[in-house]
Order: C-alpha cells, then sequence, then structure tokens
C-alpha cells in the first residue's frame, strides 16, 4: 500500500472499480424485485395455475402448432393478376 500512501489519487482509482462493481449489484438486484424478497413470494398469480391446466394449454398449443404447419405445407394456388 506504498503506492496509496504516495499517490492518493492511484488509491482512489484501485477501489474505483470493487466499489463500483458492488453498487451495480445492489441497484441491478433491486430492479429486478430481489430486494428484500424471497423467490417464494414472487410466484404469484403463476404459481396458481394447476398441473392439469397447464397440460391443457400445452395441448391446445400443440394443436395449434400442428394445424399451421399442415397449412404451411399445403400448396397455394396462384391468385390471377387483375
Amino acid at each position: 500500500m506504498v503506492l496509496g500512501a504516495v499517490n492518493p489519487l492511484f488509491f482512489l482509482f484501485v477501489l474505483a472499480c470493487p466499489v463500483g462493481m458492488g453498487l451495480m449489484m445492489l441497484f441491478m438486484g433491486r430492479g429486478m424485485n430481489m430486494g428484500g424478497r424471497n423467490g417464494h413470494d414472487r410466484a404469484g398469480a403463476s404459481g396458481d395455475r394447476s398441473l392439469a391446466d397447464l397440460k391443457a394449454e400445452q395441448a391446445r398449443i400443440s394443436d395449434r402448432i400442428e394445424a399451421l404447419e399442415k397449412s404451411a405445407e399445403e400448396p397455394r394456388q396462384p391468385t390471377e393478376a387483375r
């Protein structure tokens, strides 16, 4: 720490990186609603859905995907130019 005593500005630059990183982590954590809350409190409405509801939604989505893929495979008839 001889350099810190010789040039206080150098010592300040050396500490700026870790202090800045710590502050950035603190503010980003609060911005993501992690400040003081645990993960179980954030489950909210999405945690209320049952497994049966999710499986039913997955079945509807997969049926819709199959229908869209079949319609994409059918050859389209060219329309007449006006």
